[in-house]
């Protein structure tokens, strides 16, 4: 049972049957809070997919998710190599469609269908993004044309619940082993958004005890200016509350890491390089060995 929504800013709240994306007002939206505690219990755990956990998430008796899914979520988690097991590599190339915005779409598709709304105004950035987006239109079987110029998807609650299954899947695969850092891009701040209300939420449900801290990485001289002052809140909030911090990458650092990645048979792009060159700079200044990490790998080249 999802909750209702309440705006940011001016605190009205909307039923989900309601619910259009933003508030009148300007203002945003957190994925709503969820009835009940998480538990292990609820998983199915016959299911490969980021759908093992729809009942964290799903309103009750939905089935539209089945014809939905194209096998998103539930990447295989691997150590970097036998001298490095505390450090863990996420395999999101291995997502079916764009990368790890496959979550966010295949969730924004199911709740969309299931409260009669449309994909109108939904405009992913990238022309990749919008090809995963109209596939999971076309499978929701949703009205609107998601080729019109719109609102990006990634501040959509609907969105961010479809991250959140990140850090359930990590918490899942680390079988109750505690997690010190998690690493990743900067410039993707729906990411990091979606990741720690996925950590808050088994905090308060008490399956974890404390959040791992949020590295978040980018490519010197790139900045993320240009997001809105919403997200620039919530990622402050989010380093604040995790100890994180945020580290910029010289290019001589990413090609470096870019041949230690290959060397490894890891596939691996310029992003994945400068999550790692971070990461172990990160490792190396704070002398954090056999401190548990987890990357992501392949954020964006997933298998279309």
């Amino acid at each position: 049972m999802i909750e209702p929504f309440e705006c940011t800013d001016c605190q009205t709240v909307y039923e989900p049957i309601t619910f259009k994306g933003r508030c009148p007002c300007g203002g945003y939206f957190l994925p709503a809070a969820r009835v009940r505690p998480l538990s292990a219990k609820d998983i199915l755990s016959d299911t490969a997919s980021l759908w093992r956990y729809k009942e964290f998430f799903l309103p009750e008796r939905n089935e539209d998710w089945k014809e939905i899914t194209a096998g998103e979520g539930f990447t295989p988690l691997i150590s970097l190599d036998k001298d490095n097991p505390s450090i863990l590599l996420k395999l999101e190339f291995l997502s079916p469609l764009g990368g790890f915005h496959d979550r966010g779409y295949a969730v924004l598709a199911a709740m969309l269908k299931h409260f009669g709304a449309d994909a109108a105004g939904i405009y992913p950035k990238t022309e990749r993004e919008r090809l995963a987006w109209r596939t999971y239109v076309q499978r929701a079987g949703i009205k609107g044309c998601p080729d019109e110029a719109g609102a990006e998807p990634y501040d959509h609650p609907f969105f961010l619940t479809g991250i959140q299954t990140y850090a359930y899947e990590i918490w899942e695969q680390l079988s109750g082993k505690k997690l010190e850092f998690i690493v990743l891009p900067a410039g993707d701040p729906s990411f990091a958004l979606g990741t720690f209300l996925g950590f808050k939420q088994l905090a308060e449900s008490k399956l974890i005890e404390e959040y791992p801290a949020f590295l978040l990485m980018e490519k010197e001289g790139v900045t993320t200016e240009n997001l809105s002052s919403f997200m620039k809140e919530q990622i402050l909030k989010i380093l604040e509350l995790t100890n994180g911090e945020r580290i910029s990458i010289a290019q001589a650092e990413i090609i470096q890491a870019q041949k230690a990645l290959h060397s490894r048979a890891i596939k691996s792009n310029e992003d994945d390089a400068i999550l790692y060159a971070g990461f172990m700079r990160y490792y190396r200044d704070h002398s954090i060995k056999d401190q548990r990490a987890i990357l992501p790998i392949g954020l964006t080249n997933g298998g279309l």
